[in-house]
């Protein structure tokens, strides 16, 4: 993490918003987004590993083990986690999505799924094809590998077929579908480390 910890957090979270732009969590703002990294940064059961260049973030990638340590990192700052949620708890509709991603992951379509998550991965445009991504994506690998999970999964949504390519290209294979908010489909991808 950069010396400005505070600075590279937004700087992810700005990213997050402007390149994982179809997800629900983006319209939860900056702010929140940035709340957001910094829990999974210092949450036990996560992580978080940025590549940046000049003190600017080209690429970020998070994954963890459960969602739980990050909430509850989340909650340790209630003032800055309300102040950020505040322009979507007077939209009811948001208050349903919010709901649905705290509920993800108990309805899952099948309990072989492998604990370990990639949760997000953004790349800035002027910096893809530069190899940012892959270094990213082995980093969170090795990371899972060395804590000694045997393969973790991918969510990626219907809709994002640069997406689907990368991870397949990457090692990873369909092994189901989900929903994690209604009428929105999604194909989980699991890449094994350990056969």
């Amino acid at each position: 993490m950069a010396s400005d910890a505070e600075g590279t957090y937004r700087q992810v979270a700005a990213l997050h918003a402007a390149n994982i732009d179809q997800g629900f969590l983006a319209t939860l703002g900056v702010p929140f987004l940035a709340l957001m990294y910094r829990a999974i940064d210092e949450a036990a059961d996560s992580v978080l590993f940025v590549e940046e260049s000049g003190g600017r973030v080209l690429g970020f990638i998070s994954g963890g083990t459960g969602m739980g340590s990050i909430y509850r990192t989340m909650l340790r700052k209630p003032v800055a986690l309300g102040l950020s949620l505040l322009p979507s708890i007077v939209k009811p509709a948001r208050i349903k999505r919010i709901l649905d991603i705290l509920r993800y992951g108990r309805n899952e379509p099948t309990a072989q799924l492998p604990r370990a998550e990639l949760l997000s991965l953004a790349v800035a445009p002027d910096a893809r094809g530069s190899g940012v991504a892959e270094r990213l994506y082995h980093r969170l690998a090795t990371y899972f590998e060395e804590a000694g999970e045997g393969a973790f999964k991918i969510t990626v949504g219907d809709a994002l077929a640069p997406a689907h390519r990368f991870y397949t290209r990457m090692g990873a294979a369909p092994a189901g579908r989900v929903e994690v908010h209604q009428g929105q489909g999604s194909i989980l991808y699991v890449h094994t480390l350990v056969e």
